[in-house]
């Protein structure tokens, strides 16, 4: 379930953000983006909850997924999207600069709430979701004009995106398999 959320809640976060700036002008392409995406997500996050909450009966906590996250899934997905994609340098740096800083104001300012068990705790997730939402906010409002005029979507990148959230091999096995290691990794530890 929370595979998801954190993602969810960061892009709401930017779109906040960007609600308060000049709206970019968007390609027609990038405006189909969410239905390409259809029920990949939700089907995902209910993956994750048979997987490792049911199966694995998982008793970590929100942060400790969320370390699990930063260490072994982000760095690969992230870079594997940056090829595909062709992402400049800067690009790279402006991204990796400001998930620096949104990872750590949401350590420093919801770490009580993280440390509430992941699973089975819709509540705990409401909570945690809703103060990294907070503490993102500030960050992302600071750098979205930067990050607006540094991406410059065009009609190309964004068929790219669209092609990426296409890819059948990423929803049913590279994103799955980062959950089915997740759950064997709770499995060990219980």
């Amino acid at each position: 379930m929370k595979f998801s959320i954190s993602s969810a809640l960061l892009v709401s976060a930017t779109l906040s953000s960007v609600g308060n700036a000049a709206f970019p002008n968007v390609p027609e392409t990038c405006l189909e983006i969410p239905q390409v995406l259809g029920q990949k997500p939700f089907k995902l996050m209910q993956y994750f909850h048979t997987q490792v909450c049911e199966k694995a009966n998982c008793t970590a906590t929100i942060n400790q997924h969320n370390q699990y996250l930063h260490n072994n899934v982000l760095p690969q997905l992230i870079q594997d999207v940056n090829t595909k994609l062709g992402v400049s340098a800067s690009e790279q740096a402006l991204y990796n600069q400001t998930s620096t800083q949104l990872i750590a104001a949401v350590q420093k300012s919801c770490a009580a709430e993280g440390n509430k068990p992941l699973c089975n705790n819709p509540e705990g997730l409401f909570d945690y979701g809703a103060c990294a939402f907070k503490a993102s906010q500030p960050i992302l409002e600071k750098q979205v004009k930067q990050l607006s005029s540094s991406v410059q979507l065009t009609e190309e990148k964004c068929q790219q995106i669209k092609q990426l959230d296409s890819d059948q091999t990423a929803w049913s096995k590279t994103l799955p398999g980062y959950i089915d290691r997740f759950a064997a990794m709770c499995e060990k530890d219980n």
